[in-house]
């Protein structure tokens, strides 16, 4: 499922896309993920839209609820992604690097940027946000089956130096 869209006509336009697909439609995402159940669906909103004399932005909003592996407990659980992102689209390499200054420091203040000379892959655009939304380890809140470990346990017993404290006095 390969669909394009020309980001600078869907800003100037002030245009919407909106679509699904199940997970396993974004390769890049789902091989690394643990086996996805097949009704898991990534929804995309994609708009366009410009304020006067100023930059062309494109708001991406995203849901989904893939399921990954904890890494605490080793159990599968669904991890719930509900993401907005603002994107300035730049025709340019050139303006696609503008945010960094003379002095080599990135204007923390300035859009994200994305290359927009050529029609761009709905799917690939969609997958990128749900990669960088991921946690870089998942896991639980609170992980329902761990037990205590064995660590835990030395913090119950009396210290051996208490003794010394003893002889102190």
């Amino acid at each position: 499922m390969d669909k394009y869209i020309d980001l600078m006509d869907l800003v100037r336009l002030s245009q919407e896309v909106q679509g699904s697909a199940d997970i396993t439609a974004f390769n890049r995402l789902s091989e690394d993920l643990p086996q996805q159940t097949t009704q898991t669906q990534v929804e995309w909103h994609i708009t366009g839209h410009q304020k006067p004399h100023g930059p062309a932005l494109i708001q991406l909003q995203i849901k989904a609820n893939p399921q990954l592996q904890c890494q605490r407990c080793m159990k599968l659980f669904h991890y719930s992604i509900a993401t907005e992102v603002e994107l300035e689209a730049v025709t340019s390499q050139k303006a696609l690097d503008a945010d960094v200054a003379d002095s080599g420091e990135i204007d923390s203040q300035a859009y994200e940027k994305i290359l927009a000379h050529q029609p761009a892959n709905i799917i690939e655009l969609v997958e990128d946000e749900l990669i960088l939304s991921l946690p870089y380890i998942p896991k639980h809140e609170v992980c329902q089956d761990l037990v205590e470990l064995p660590e835990d346990n030395l913090a119950k017993k009396p210290s051996p130096f208490a003794i010394l404290e003893k002889l102190k006095h």
